[in-house]
């Protein structure tokens, strides 16, 4: 796009308009394309770390439970549901982002522009939502294990 010159793009049947004056509103507007465009894989990556992050955690856990406990220390019936808690938050935890990394179901014309754009929407309030719910789930799997590993002694 040349600068000081007029773009249109139909858009569900009206006419944006958009108009690039300085190098400043050139290098805005690119700024802008690049954060629309990538604002998909951004959710996609981070689902894909968290998985190994929630995933990760567990034998964190268990090492660290390894090293605090006795070696040959046997958990009763209440201290066996402390103890596995924070490894099903966290597996409970690598299954919402897994769920959030795969791409949501929808279907639409290449040709159509609101479809594209709805079919983004989607996409990325898909991912938001079990990213923000994995992670909720994965702070409270870390934050029961950090309590077992600091509190559970035997008795």
């Amino acid at each position: 796009m040349a600068v000081g010159s007029d773009s249109s793009v139909q858009d569900g049947g009206a006419d944006i308009v958009s108009t690039v004056h300085s190098p400043h509103e050139k290098a805005l507007a690119e700024a802008g394309k690049a954060m629309f465009v990538e604002s998909v894989a951004v959710g996609r990556d981070f689902c894909k770390f968290m998985i190994g992050a929630a995933t990760g955690a567990i034998p964190v856990y268990v090492g660290l439970l390894g090293l605090v406990m006795p070696e040959q220390y046997r958990f009763t019936g209440w201290e066996q549901v402390f103890v596995t808690t924070p490894v099903v938050l966290l597996l409970f935890a690598a299954i919402l982002f897994v769920v959030g990394y795969f791409p949501g179901k929808g279907s639409g014309s290449l040709d159509n522009l609101g479809d594209i754009n709805n079919l983004r929407n989607e996409s990325i309030n898909h991912r938001h939502c079990f990213a923000l719910f994995g992670f909720a789930i994965f702070v409270l799997g870390v934050l029961g294990a950090s309590l077992v590993t600091l509190f559970l002694r035997p008795s």
